[in-house]
């Protein structure tokens, strides 16, 4: 038994021995040596690395806006009634309403837009309404929410003032436009509010 013991831990050893050598010899890596430092050859400088992975200044439109500014004005929602009878457009850089159905565009443009739009004036003949609007936020700014949402950039833009509404009837289809009183478009903001109150009334079919 312990002759067979002895032979077992002989060839168990010698295994050993032979994998520690194979081991090490084919990790040639612990032998491994520093590379020699490069050497200026004769009549050349040695390369530059200083900086060499530094990223370029690039200059983009809008990267010298303050990070503060006001931000550009988004465009008013248009939109489409399921019959496509009602649609909301810009047509001549002005937010326009295109109603095909049988509504009434001076009735659309005269009736209750809500709380913030007050009529000021017709003109039926030219078909013509002028109204003042109320923007709401500035009402808002000196309590609760609001006042903490503006504290830090005091720049809104009240948007309050007088607006002028303008119909179109044509045979196929009548068109309700939007502008200020200098003829320009509104703030997006002044279009949706009213635009929506034209358009449910619009698709209203009861």
């Amino acid at each position: 038994m312990n002759s067979l013991f002895k032979t077992i831990l002989i060839i168990s050893t010698c295994t050993l021995l032979i994998s520690c050598k194979r081991i090490i010899k084919e990790e040639a890596y612990l032998q491994a040596a520093p590379a020699p430092e490069l050497k200026q050859a004769a009549n050349h400088d040695l390369p530059r690395t200083t900086n060499a992975l530094k990223i370029p200044d690039i200059q983009v439109d809008g990267s010298d806006v303050a990070p503060d500014s006001m931000p550009p004005e988004m465009a008013f929602a248009k939109r489409r009634s399921s019959d496509e009878n009602v649609v909301i457009i810009e047509s001549g850089g002005m937010p326009t309403i295109e109603i095909f159905n049988d509504q009434d565009a001076w009735k659309l443009m005269t009736g209750d837009h809500g709380y913030n739009w007050l009529l000021l004036d017709e003109d039926p003949d030219n078909c013509q309404a002028t109204f003042m609007f109320y923007d709401p936020i500035t009402e808002e700014l000196d309590q609760g929410f609001f006042k903490k949402l503006f504290q830090i950039n005091n720049s809104y833009v009240d948007r309050s003032g007088e607006y002028i509404l303008t119909c179109l009837k044509l045979p196929q289809k009548q068109q309700i436009w939007l502008q200020t009183m200098d003829f320009k478009a509104p703030s997006s903001y002044v279009v949706d509010d009213l635009f929506t109150h034209i358009f449910e009334a619009a698709t209203d079919t009861d």
